[in-house]
């Protein structure tokens, strides 16, 4: 999982402060809901890994946390990548700036495929 880098974050991915517990984007709420009894079991449980917690145990917070998110495979993207640049340079055309694509993509109102593929992907609902 990578965050999303424009994501204005007020300190650590809860998700990195609690993986010492087994804790990953992956984890059921119904686990998340028993991790502080395993946090305090390995004498882990302090105000960070608190707030942590507190953050991934609320569906709805929860929720905005995994928005952040992105699944991707690196393995497989990067060739589909290197082709998109690899047509852009053939047609002539450099590749627009990322702000400038997000710019466009603003004025045109439509999300792009691959927000549409990530939103069916986050929007999961297993509790």
């Amino acid at each position: 999982m990578i965050k999303d880098p424009d994501a204005d974050g007020d300190g650590p991915l809860p998700y990195d402060v609690l993986a010492p517990a087994g804790v990953t984007p992956w984890t059921s709420h119904e686990d998340m809901r028993e991790v502080s009894f395993e946090l305090l079991a390995r004498h882990l449980m302090t105000p960070v890994t608190q707030q942590a917690w507190d953050e991934l145990r609320g569906v709805r917070r929860r929720l905005l946390v995994d928005l952040l998110l992105y699944d991707v495979d690196l393995a497989a993207e990067l060739p589909l990548a290197v082709a998109d640049i690899d047509r852009e340079l053939a047609a002539g055309s450099a590749p627009r700036a990322p702000s400038a694509q997000r710019e466009a993509r603003e004025a045109s109102g439509a999300l792009p495929d691959a927000t549409v593929r990530l939103l069916d992907d986050l929007i999961r609902f297993d509790v």
